[in-house]
């Protein structure tokens, strides 16, 4: 027999080798990678190229500055007037020096007015007590008058009161009745409503009555108690003023003699005083003292109104470059603030020099900003 050829093996569809399949997974890892690199590449140009980076800290070339007090106040506005006014203080000073080298002046003062208020006062003290307890004994009798003939003639009120409610009781009662049998009466919603309006104006007209006859006889009792005690009040009236005029008479009086012996005293002082400064011109400098104190006064005001301009400024300043401390130079030394009982150095300076190493100098600044003014 022939050999029969040997049947091939039909051909198997092909598997998935080990080998493309470990490809594919390279392949997915290298795109993950590569879109994290991507990713994060992205970010970091948007983080410096898009996003504006935050401004730069000021530099602040010093944390103090120092001004020139006397060039910042000749730049305000009002310091002239401050000059002025230093100079008619300076002039009055010197016045009075040269007039302290003389002798002393005479003196002449008006003795002091006496007050009349605690005089006014005793007479109301003494006028008062007499005054108020005859008012409220007449008030008291008055009161008693109205309560007798209110309880002697309220029988004959109540009867008039009485008589009127008759008048008008029939005309009520058979409104009413027909009001409260109108369904037996058969009568309409319009007859009603008239017959309700009826009752309404009859009892109001009533009311209106009884009210103007409670008002007549009010009026009949105050008028029987003005009957009796108007008199007594208006002679009450007459004793009060007259007892009033006597006391303030006399309180006047007492007010002239304490004036007097005020009066006495002073020129007994002032002879005393005269005697030994003959020359009669005391009065004058006291008045240079006085006016004296009240330039100074007004120095004292002003210089704190510009002070108080320099200060406001100065912190605008401090506010714009970042300072945290501006000194004035020259400044108020420690002594100028001690009270005056405590004794200082002799020939103390009010005002010292301040001086800094790391400061700014912002006169300048200062003296534009008080000509803005």
């Amino acid at each position: 027999m022939a050999e029969q050829p040997e049947k091939q093996p039909e051909e198997q569809p092909a598997a998935a080798s080990p080998e493309r399949g470990s490809r594919r997974r390279r392949f997915l890892a290298g795109g993950l990678v590569a879109a994290v690199l991507l990713a994060l590449t992205g970010g970091w140009l948007y983080h410096h190229f898009l996003v504006p980076a935050p401004p730069a800290a000021v530099a602040v070339s010093a944390e103090a500055a120092l001004l020139n007090l006397q060039d910042v106040m000749a730049a305000h506005p009002r310091y002239a007037e401050l000059q002025q006014l230093r100079e008619e203080a300076k002039s009055l000073r010197l016045s009075l020096e040269a007039a302290a080298d003389l002798e002393p002046p005479e003196l002449t003062v008006e003795p002091p007015e006496v007050e009349s208020k605690p005089f006014d006062d005793s007479v109301w003290q003494k006028n008062a007590q007499a005054v108020i307890g005859e008012r409220v004994a007449l008030a008291r009798e008055q009161k008693q008058l109205r309560e007798k003939y209110r309880k002697e003639h309220e029988a004959e009120y109540l009867a008039r009161r009485d008589a009127l409610d008759e008048e008008y009781r029939n005309t009520i009662l058979n409104l009413q009745l027909k009001l409260d049998n109108a369904e037996v009466m058969n009568l309409s919603q319009a007859n009603v409503d008239s017959l309700q309006q009826e009752l309404t104006a009859v009892k109001k007209e009533r009311g209106h009555r009884q009210w103007q006859m409670y008002q007549a006889w009010q009026q009949e009792i105050g008028s029987y108690v003005q009957s009796v005690m108007g008199p007594k009040i208006e002679a009450w009236q007459a004793k009060a003023q007259q007892a009033k005029a006597q006391q303030q008479a006399a309180a006047l009086a007492k007010q002239s003699e304490a004036q007097e012996r005020d009066t006495a005293a002073m020129s007994d002082q002032l002879d005393q005083m005269n005697a030994a400064n003959p020359s009669g011109k005391l009065q004058e400098q006291l008045q240079k003292q006085q006016a004296l104190q009240a330039k100074q006064d007004e120095i004292n005001a002003l210089e704190a109104h510009i002070l108080n301009d320099i200060a406001g400024r100065a912190a605008k300043l401090a506010i714009l470059h970042h300072y945290t401390l501006i000194l004035a130079t020259p400044s108020r030394s420690i002594a100028s603030y001690l009270p005056a009982v405590i004794p200082t150095v002799e020939n103390q300076e009010r005002y010292t020099d301040v001086t800094g190493v790391t400061t700014d100098d912002i006169t300048d600044e200062m003296v534009t900003e008080m000509q803005s003014l």
